[in-house]
């Protein structure tokens, strides 16, 4: 399951519909952001961008990648 959440405040956009209307529109997004001399860091702009200025980046949720993560981090000293 493909969900968006947002790099600096934390907020979710999980349903499928949305997930998918905003990827669609990432070009504009991107097109906007490089008009402007900045690179995108993520796929649109957070419902809170004038608050907290994050972007929403596209985030796998499943067991096997958070099981993944979980075994290959480096660790702990």
């Amino acid at each position: 399951m493909k969900k968006l959440v947002c790099d600096r405040c934390g907020k979710e956009l999980t349903e499928k519909e949305d997930v998918e209307i905003a990827l669609e529109g990432q070009w504009a997004w991107e097109a906007a952001l490089r008009a402007h001399g900045t690179e995108p860091r993520g796929v649109l702009p957070c419902e809170n961008f004038v608050r907290c200025g994050g972007e929403l980046k596209v985030v796998t949720d499943n067991m096997f990648v958070r099981c993944y993560r979980w075994l290959t981090k480096p660790p702990s000293q």
